[in-house]
């Protein structure tokens, strides 16, 4: 694919009903090529994004005001500015020290002995849920009855609070959300009313759920980081917002493609090593993070097309993931056949620091439908999905357990 505007074709396009992954696939065909609409450099070629996820002249922090030369008025800067300052605390979006204080201080209740205890934990959760499921006839909307729910209860669990009050604060965030999935959000003055409601309501409940009433090892962290002058309240609401954002849509549609695969049968994962196999599959072809944004901090080239320093550097992860080079015939569904390594969490130091709770979370499922010799059946003409390709949000999918 070598045709700019059909890159834009394919990146702005309604994928509710069509499959984002052919689009991805034809992505990669190409190593980069830039979009004419945004002017932004997309990378989609697997050796390339790989390299370009640990570069030294990329950063993950903008370099300029992303509300500077939009032809928006002082008033609707100032609607805007809010949402967009809060967003940049978050540390996906942040780089340098700030980046690494955040991760340094997030990763001991992500350690291998904390993940291991709480996936241990959600197993439990799991085959609750999947139980009660099946007690009331197993006939349900996949995403609602178990994705929604499970991911709560890892949140619940991660953070020390109840289910709850997590289901409270997963719906404060919402507006926040639709204001980052939507293309040029920064035209549409109606959804940045509706991301403020969002930002105040998400602080109300960071401070009531969280760090007033969080029991968990993270929620002390988040404390720590509210009262430290350096800080403070608002990056502690920034880091639960993306913790929380970051595992709702992501981790239903990796669960959603679980079930899409055969329900995790006991002879497709059977022992951890065809659990881990199955899971990889799972990641690289569903790849939840689609697409990772980096900023060039210098004038460069990146695969013969010039880039000055400040612009923007799209790594589409889910299309080098569906690279042929790298995944001879990428859409085929082959666990434990691949040689590569899957993308889907990133590399370097925006490495996903809750990939292993990811992992974890999804292997459980595996061991519970193994173990139970439960079955999940879907319907694919009922799957749903949100229409945007930068986001992997499943709507809906009727199933029925057994």
């Amino acid at each position: 694919m070598n045709d700019p505007d059909q890159l834009a074709e394919l990146l702005y396009g309604d994928y509710s009903e069509a499959d984002p992954r052919e689009a991805l696939r034809a992505m990669a065909t190409a190593a980069a090529m830039k979009d004419p609409r945004s002017g932004a450099l997309f990378v989609t070629g697997y050796d390339l994004v790989r390299e370009l996820l640990t570069h030294p002249g990329l950063t993950s922090s903008t370099l300029r005001d992303p509300l500077a030369g939009t032809g928006l008025s002082e008033e609707q800067i100032a609607l805007h500015r809010p949402v967009r300052d809060f967003v940049a605390l978050w540390p996906v979006f942040s780089s340098g020290d700030y980046h690494q204080d955040l991760r340094s201080r997030i990763r001991p209740a992500l350690d291998r002995a904390n993940v291991t205890a709480l996936v241990k934990e959600l197993e439990k959760d799991c085959r609750g849920l999947l139980h009660g499921l099946l007690a009331a006839g197993g006939e349900c909307d996949w995403a609602a009855a178990f994705c929604r729910p499970y991911s709560l209860a890892l949140l619940a669990r991660l953070f020390g609070t109840s289910t709850a009050r997590m289901a409270d604060l997963a719906e404060a965030t919402d507006g926040l959300m639709a204001y980052l999935a939507k293309p040029r959000s920064y035209t549409d003055d109606g959804l940045a009313r509706e991301a403020n409601a969002s930002l105040d309501r998400a602080r109300a409940g960071v401070r009531a759920y969280v760090l007033d009433g969080g029991q968990g090892e993270l929620a002390g962290i988040l404390r720590d980081m509210a009262e430290d002058p350096r800080l403070g309240h608002d990056v502690a609401v920034a880091v639960t917002a993306q913790i929380v954002t970051g595992t709702l849509d992501p981790l239903a549609a990796v669960l959603t493609e679980v079930v899409m695969r055969g329900g995790g049968p006991a002879e497709a994962v059977a022992g951890s090593e065809g659990r881990a196999e199955f899971t990889e599959e799972v990641l690289r072809i569903s790849c939840p993070f689609r697409f990772a944004p980096r900023y060039a901090v210098q004038d460069m080239e990146i695969a013969g097309h010039r880039v000055e320093a400040g612009q923007r550097v799209m790594l589409i992860l889910a299309a080098a993931n569906l690279d042929a080079t790298a995944f001879p015939e990428p859409l085929d569904w082959r666990p434990g056949a691949r040689e590569g390594l899957q993308l889907a969490f990133g590399a370097g130091s925006h490495y996903c620091v809750g990939a292993p709770l990811a992992r974890g979370a999804t292997e459980a499922l595996c061991r519970v439908l193994a173990a139970d010799g439960i079955r999940v059946d879907h319907d694919p003409a009922t799957f749903r999905r949100a229409a945007p390709m930068g986001a992997d949000r499943v709507l809906g999918l009727r199933v029925r357990i057994h």
